[in-house]
């Protein structure tokens, strides 16, 4: 990964903000090559998303045009999803997003739920697709259907130091990972010897790092690369762990909906071949120029 090293102090900054409002925009043209276009400002307080009005089965394609809105399932999860100074959505997921529904002509509502229930959202109609690194795998499948993959990324091992070209699939380590995600599925695969913690979320994880809960964790670079550096030298990337997953990332929607579908596939073949994906994935995840658009935000998140 090309990070910067003189952006990284800016990481140690950072502060985590409130539970995100549920933020739509008007959608615009193609995403500019260097920052996200911001959300719409003066979002309402955190609430629990409601239901969308109800759509016939296979239907959802036509509803969401109707309707004029699309409604995203989001996840906070840097560099996919997070907010700047001023309280917007920014990330790779949401440039994705926000063209995304700027090709279907119709407005975009992010709707933030935790990484662990976005498949529960999808399924309860409370939005109409799941982004924020969603990984396709097996058991997602078995509920929901899976576009074509658009990204995919890479799983390191943050320990500590004087860990970092050890075994740690052993007893005495302690690794920690999100519950329902595609880290602890790794964690316990790959890591059977060492005793497995979970946590709800990132900032409970990293909080768990920090203060010696857990000697390790896993994460998806480059938020590993921040991980390091929030913690002035006392962690690094694991080299003493091999074949951890590397994954793919698709659109998350209801069962079903193959006109959806059909578009979101043709969508992803068309920005795929044009560049833009990859320029976009370039600028989040091969770079740490992003980091001076974030907002302070607490070290442990």
């Amino acid at each position: 990964m090309n990070a910067m090293p003189k952006l990284l102090a800016t990481l140690v900054l950072m502060l985590a903000l409130p539970v995100a409002a549920i933020a739509a925009e008007s959608p615009a043209a193609k995403v500019p090559a260097k920052a996200a276009a911001p959300a719409a400002k003066g979002a309402p307080a955190a609430k629990a998303a409601p239901a969308a009005a109800p759509v016939a089965p296979g239907k959802l394609f036509d509803a969401i045009r109707k309707r004029g809105t699309l409604l995203v399932g989001v996840a906070w999860s840097l560099p996919w999803a997070m907010r700047d100074p001023q309280g917007e959505w920014q990330g790779f997921e949401i440039d994705i997003a926000r063209q995304l529904a700027a090709d279907l002509g119709v407005d975009m509502t992010l709707v933030r739920v935790p990484f662990v229930g976005l498949t529960e959202a999808l399924l309860q109609n409370r939005v109409d697709i799941v982004i924020a690194g969603y990984s396709i795998t097996p058991q997602r499948a078995l509920v929901v259907d899976f576009s074509n993959p658009y990204a995919d990324s890479q799983m390191e091992l943050v320990v500590r130091k004087e860990l970092a070209a050890q075994d740690v699939n052993r007893a005495d380590v302690r690794i920690g990972a999100r519950t329902g995600t595609t880290t602890e599925a790794a964690a316990r695969s790959r890591l059977p010897q060492a005793t497995i913690s979970t946590y709800a979320t990132e900032r409970e994880l990293y909080a768990a790092l920090k203060d010696g809960s857990v000697d390790g964790a896993l994460a998806y670079a480059p938020r590993s690369t921040v991980a390091v550096a929030q913690t002035e030298g006392r962690f690094a990337v694991s080299t003493g762990v091999g074949g951890l997953p590397h994954t793919v990332e698709a659109f998350g929607v209801r069962k079903g909906e193959q006109a959806f579908l059909n578009f979101l596939n043709a969508w992803i073949a068309y920005w795929s071949a044009d560049g833009w994906i990859a320029e976009r994935h370039r600028y989040w995840f091969q770079t740490l120029d992003w980091t001076t658009r974030l907002a302070p935000v607490d070290a442990a998140k």
